[in-house]
């Protein structure tokens, strides 16, 4: 699978040969950044709205998935998991299953919305994208602590300040000085299959990804 970033939560994560692809929570129009114009099969929205439909619609050429529960596509998985609801915004949290992937997608995750629930939900992911940058989602320091607990084999951090971004958020920097962590690599698009995690070890690895 492919997987690249658009800067905040905005990820385009694609299955081998372009057979189906997922995009998840576009930058608002306060971030600054420009939406991704790309044709997917799923759009992942991390807020709903309680006068919505508590089912996901399928509008126009993609199927639209905005509240927790279970989702099978094309052979791909999703389950999203909830994380809050203030007042009638229901903010969720999802995990995807692709070519036998697991990704933990943590969305706008806040330090309140770590709960044990949560962690035990996300505990057999292969990738973690993990928001970093703090404000109205977890700081570096945060992310450590759940990316210890999770373990996960990728890392790939998310929400944290990039040229043209007009949301304050703290540098990627923070997080790789907390982090601590040797091996960081960067790349436009992330290429990964399965066999490349069966043969992984024990290390941890950090994917800088930025395909803007």
């Amino acid at each position: 699978m492919t997987i690249e970033w658009f800067g905040e939560g905005c990820f385009k994560i694609t299955e081998t040969g372009n057979h189906f692809s997922i995009l998840t929570e576009p930058p608002t129009r306060e971030s600054g950044l420009a939406v991704p114009r790309h044709k997917v099969d799923v759009a992942l929205n991390v807020f709903s709205d309680l006068s919505d439909s508590l089912f996901s619609q399928e509008k126009k050429e993609n199927f639209v998935i905005t509240n927790a529960g279970d989702y099978e596509l094309k052979g791909v998985f999703i389950r999203g998991i909830l994380l809050s609801v203030n007042k009638s915004i229901i903010k969720s949290a999802y995990k995807i299953k692709m070519e036998d992937i697991n990704i933990g997608y943590l969305g706008m995750i806040n330090s309140k919305e770590i709960t044990p629930e949560v962690g035990n939900f996300f505990s057999d992911t292969d990738i973690v994208l993990v928001p970093i940058g703090g404000g109205d989602v977890i700081d570096a320091a945060e992310a450590k602590n759940i990316i210890k607990q999770l373990e996960p084999k990728i890392v790939i951090p998310m929400y944290y300040k990039i040229p043209g971004l007009k949301i304050k958020r703290a540098e990627l920097e923070n997080f790789l000085k907390k982090m601590e962590v040797k091996s960081v690599e960067k790349t436009e698009r992330l290429l990964i299959k399965s066999k490349d995690l069966e043969n992984w070890g024990e290390e941890m690895k950090i994917f800088i990804v930025n395909s803007l």
